[in-house]
């Protein structure tokens, strides 16, 4: 498995090529391209698929003996104790629709949990990128790499990350037991890019998600101070199905915070609407 020093002989290679199909992204974003729908009615698009052939093809020279799962290919994968899991053009709806809330997110997932992570918008060009025991860091283009960190709650504001389509009901019951909360509603994984480098507080998801949505966010929280946990306040596993599927999860930047209580309610409201 890769050690924090082979981590870092290999992370410019998984830099460019996050550049090289982030500017592929962006040569093709606001233009008329083709759409084909996949069996769970969710869009793909040769953009999709090109920049998985793109990082696949990094993964492999940099790492041939580790197993790459892709949400463009995994379908009949067997399991796997480590593995690469990508999401080549995370927020595929969102480029669809010419918004700027897109990213790649590349994980390394070993024993069950992400242990390296990177998440690249290439709108911003915004390198976000963790290791394992190393902590977390967001290169800003060309700049060098700054630690980031999650922020403590706030008596002033604490900022909560949704997806666009959440319940009101949800917002409700966050709003009673978080004080001063501001709702943002913002796509893709860079939603745990934010919360990382101590813009948010929480991010709750109760919808299916896959594991490549999830892994490299996960890491890069893990490493900047916070936590993402299940509804029981577990730490979100993965390889836990063939289909690679997340239940509802939560992403934490202040663990000492009461967010057990603020989850319990959330999944009593949704119970309720179901």
């Amino acid at each position: 498995m890769i050690s924090n020093l082979e981590f870092l002989e290999i992370l410019p290679s998984i830099q460019e090529a996050c550049i090289k199909a982030g500017k592929m992204q962006k040569k093709y974003h606001k233009t008329d391209i083709d759409i084909s729908t996949k069996a769970n009615k969710t869009p793909v698009t040769k953009i999709d698929i090109d920049s998985n052939i793109i990082i696949s093809d990094m993964l492999k020279k940099i790492t041939p003996d580790i197993p790459i799962i892709s949400e463009e290919d995994y379908e009949g994968q067997d399991k796997h104790d480590s593995f690469w899991i990508v999401d080549p053009l995370d927020g595929t709806r969102n480029y669809l629709d010419r918004g700027n809330n897109f990213c790649i997110c590349i994980s390394l997932i070993k024993e069950s949990y992400p242990i390296l992570g990177v998440i690249y918008s290439p709108v911003k060009d915004y390198f976000y990128y963790a290791y394992h025991g190393c902590g977390a860091f967001l290169m800003r283009g060309p700049t060098n790499p700054v630690k980031i960190q999650t922020s403590k709650m706030s008596k002033d504001k604490n900022n909560v990350f949704t997806s666009i389509s959440i319940n009101k009901s949800i917002l409700k019951q966050i709003s009673a037991h978080v004080e001063n909360v501001l709702f943002v509603k913002l796509a893709s994984a860079l939603k745990f890019g934010a919360i990382a480098s101590g813009e948010g507080c929480f991010y709750p998801r109760l919808g299916p998600t896959h594991e490549w949505d999830t892994a490299a966010g996960q890491c890069l929280i893990e490493e900047a101070g916070g936590s993402v946990v299940d509804k029981h306040m577990d730490r979100l596993k993965y390889n836990k199905n063939s289909q690679f599927l997340n239940d509802e999860f939560f992403v934490i930047a202040d663990p000492t915070f009461d967010w057990k209580s603020v989850i319990d309610n959330i999944i009593f409201a949704r119970k309720l609407i179901s």
